[in-house]
C-alpha cells in the first residue's frame, strides 16, 4: 500500500514538473537564443560554409523582409529592382573567373623604303634651293663687280667736273665711294660744280641675285642702266621741257611723268633734226629743238646710239603722274632737273663709250645754261604755264570748299561741346547768344555795299 503511494506521488511529481517546463518554455520569446548559446561551437570548416549558404540565402531573406514593409512608388520599386540586379551581376562576376585575353599588335604599314624614290620631291626641292643659294651668291658678286668696274671707267671723268665724287654722307673723309642700296641698285653722289647743286649716278643693274628675274631677263632681254639726275640751281635754265630717246622708254615716260604730258607735243619730223629712226622726240617749243640737239649732239648720238636710252630735259619736274581718282590738294612744287639714262653693255670699248657719254652729259648742261628762248617763246611759255595753274586751281576748288565746310563744321561742333559743358549758369547764356550770333551771321547773305559819291 505504501508502495503504491509512493508510486503515485512519484507520477504526480513528474507530472507537475512536466507542465511547469511547459509553460517556462511558451512565456520565454529569446529560449531560442538560449539554446543556441549553450550549443558547442562549430570548427572553422563548418563557418566557412554557413557564410556561403548565407550569402546565397541573403537574397531570399531580404524578399521576406520586403513583404513586411510598406509598399513605395513605382519608381523606387524599379530603382530597387535595378540596384538587386547590379548587385546579383557582381556576384556572379566574382565567381567567374578572370578571363586574359592573348596580346595582339595592330599591323603598321611600312611605307618608309630606305630606297632614293621615296624623297623626289624633298630632293627636287632642295636642289632648288642650293641653285638659288649658288645664283644669288654668283649673282650678287657679279653686280657688285659691273658697279665697280663702271666707277672705275668714270672715276677719271667725274672728277674732272666736280670737286666731290663718290660721296657717301657718312665717312669723315668722303670720296672715290660707291653706296649700294640693294643687290642690283647703287649710287655715286657727286657735287661742286657751278650751276649744278649735285648729280646723282644711279645704277640699275639686271636682278641676276634674283633666279625668277635672271630667268626672266632671258625670255624679256634688258640692259643695265645708268641714269645721271642733275639738279640745277634756280635762274640757271629757261622754260624748256625736252625729252628724246629710245621710242620705247619716251612713250613710258611721257605717259608716266607729269610735266611732259601736260606741256610736250611730239615731234615727228625727226629727219630734219638728224636722229636715228628708232628715235622720239617731244617738246614743249619748236625752236629749243634745234638749239639744243646740234651737230654735236647728234654726232655723239650716231656714235652712241644703241648705249643711249633717254634724256629728259624739264624747269617743271614734279615727278610721275597721279593715277585716276587722285588729285593734288595743292599746286604740286617743282624743280629744274635733267635725266641722262644711258645703257651699260660690256663691250671692248665700253671705256671709251663711258667716256663720250659723259662728254655728251655736261655738254648739254653747260648748253642749257647759256641758252635763252626767245620773247615770243617765253611769253608762250608763261602762258602755257599759267593756264596749266588756273585749271589746276579750278579742278581742287571743289575739293578747298569741302575741306573749308569740314573746317566750319569742326569748330561749330567745339563751341556747341564747350557749351555743354559749361557749368558756370551766367557764361553758358553768354555762350549761348555767341552761337546765336554766328549762326545768324552764317545765315545772312552776302552782299557787297557800295558807297556812291
Amino acid at each position: 500500500m505504501k508502495f503504491k503511494w509512493l508510486l503515485n506521488f512519484l507520477l504526480l511529481g513528474l507530472l507537475i514538473n512536466i507542465s511547469f517546463s511547459l509553460d517556462f518554455d511558451e512565456d520565454n520569446e529569446f529560449a531560442e537564443f538560449e539554446v543556441a548559446e549553450e550549443l558547442p561551437k562549430p570548427d572553422q570548416t563548418e563557418q566557412k560554409k554557413e557564410k556561403v549558404t548565407t550569402t546565397t540565402v541573403k537574397p531570399n531573406l531580404e524578399e521576406e523582409f520586403d513583404e513586411f514593409e510598406p509598399k513605395k512608388t513605382v519608381l523606387e520599386e524599379e530603382d530597387e529592382f535595378e540596384i538587386e540586379d547590379v548587385r546579383i551581376e557582381e556576384n556572379n562576376q566574382e565567381g567567374k573567373p578572370l578571363e586574359i585575353k592573348p596580346l595582339t599588335f595592330a599591323d603598321i604599314p611600312t611605307h618608309f623604303r630606305l630606297n632614293w624614290s621615296s624623297y623626289q620631291v624633298e630632293a627636287l626641292c632642295l636642289v632648288i634651293i642650293v641653285i638659288y643659294l649658288i645664283n644669288y651668291l654668283i649673282g650678287k658678286q657679279r653686280n657688285q663687280n659691273v658697279a665697280n668696274k663702271w666707277f672705275a671707267e668714270n672715276i677719271d671723268g667725274l672728277s674732272e667736273q666736280f670737286s666731290l665724287v663718290g660721296d657717301d654722307g657718312v665717312s669723315e673723309n668722303p670720296g672715290r665711294t660707291v653706296v649700294k642700296e640693294t643687290d642690283y641698285s647703287f649710287l655715286v653722289w657727286s657735287s661742286g660744280r657751278v650751276g649744278v647743286q649735285g648729280m646723282l649716278s644711279q645704277l640699275k643693274l639686271i636682278k641676276r641675285q634674283d633666279l625668277a628675274g635672271l630667268i626672266y631677263n632671258y625670255i624679256q632681254p634688258t640692259y643695265d642702266r645708268v641714269i645721271h639726275k642733275v639738279e640745277m640751281d634756280k635762274g640757271e635754265m629757261d622754260s624748256i621741257i625736252l625729252a628724246f630717246g629710245n621710242k620705247r622708254s619716251v612713250a613710258k615716260a611721257y605717259k608716266e611723268m607729269a610735266d611732259l604730258s601736260t606741256y610736250a607735243v611730239e615731234r615727228k619730223s625727226l629727219d630734219k633734226f638728224g636722229l636715228p629712226s628708232n628715235f622720239a622726240l617731244y617738246a614743249e617749243l619748236g625752236e629749243t629743238v634745234p638749239a639744243i640737239i646740234d651737230h654735236y649732239v647728234v654726232q655723239k648720238i650716231k656714235n652712241c646710239e644703241k648705249y643711249i636710252d633717254l634724256i629728259h630735259i624739264s624747269d617743271q619736274f614734279c615727278g610721275l603722274k597721279l593715277q585716276e581718282g587722285e588729285t593734288y590738294t595743292r599746286m604740286p612744287e617743282t624743280s629744274v632737273t635733267l635725266f641722262f639714262t644711258y645703257n651699260i653693255i660690256d663691250t671692248p670699248e665700253s671705256e671709251q663709250i663711258n667716256k663720250e657719254l659723259l662728254d655728251l652729259t655736261f655738254y648739254i648742261i653747260d648748253k642749257l645754261r647759256r641758252y635763252r628762248i626767245s620773247r615770243e617763246g617765253k611769253m608762250k611759255a608763261d602762258k602755257k604755264r599759267q593756264a596749266v595753274e588756273e585749271s589746276f586751281l579750278k579742278i581742287t576748288h571743289q575739293q578747298r570748299q569741302e575741306i573749308a565746310q569740314a573746317r566750319r563744321e569742326e569748330k561749330a561742333r567745339e563751341r556747341k561741346q564747350r557749351l555743354l559743358e559749361e557749368e558756370d549758369p551766367e557764361k553758358q547764356r553768354k555762350l549761348q547768344k555767341l552761337e546765336e550770333k554766328q549762326e545768324l551771321r552764317a545765315r545772312k547773305p552776302k552782299v557787297k555795299q557800295l558807297k556812291i559819291k
